[in-house]
């Protein structure tokens, strides 16, 4: 195939994978900050930070896939910020929890907005990332103690 660079970019697709990129590059950053909120609880929440590694892998993954979408679509990926500013947050085991399924909940809902967007392999990533999401979210939520029923929906209208 020839380089992909000669090509216009796809600026509607390519600002819709933009737009998610920065939220992932948060999710990266708040799953570490949660990973590292319970290093200090060991050893009760070492069950609890298999769900913080799991998370930082699947939104650093997608973050790089993303990345990725946008190069092969011309396009330029925006960085990350330096630092994020993280919700205020009991550092007991139930407040990071609540944090991990906050920042999922906030991703499902950017990757619910940039599927209507985009069509074929990126339309079939996101919407792979926002099952994961939803399941993460979800999985924290009731770790933390939270009854089922406080999941966000993660396709509103759905």
């Amino acid at each position: 195939m020839p380089a992909q660079e000669h090509l216009p970019p796809d600026s509607a697709a390519v600002q819709t994978l933009s737009n998610l990129l920065a939220m992932e590059h948060a999710a990266v950053y708040v799953t570490a900050a949660a990973g590292g909120e319970l290093a200090a609880l060991r050893p009760v929440a070492e069950s609890t930070r298999v769900l913080a590694q799991n998370a930082f892998t699947a939104h650093r993954e997608l973050r790089d896939r993303l990345v990725a979408e946008i190069l092969d679509r011309g396009g330029s990926a925006p960085p990350a910020q330096a630092a994020y500013r993280l919700p205020p947050v009991s550092t007991d085991l139930a407040g990071v929890l609540l944090l991990l399924a906050d920042i999922e909940d906030r991703c499902s809902a950017a990757a619910y907005d940039a599927i209507g967007d985009l069509t074929g392999e990126g339309r079939a990533l996101v919407t792979d990332a926002l099952a994961g999401m939803a399941v993460r979210g979800q999985q924290a939520r009731i770790a933390a103690g939270q009854p089922p029923d406080q999941a966000i929906r993660a396709l509103p209208g759905a």
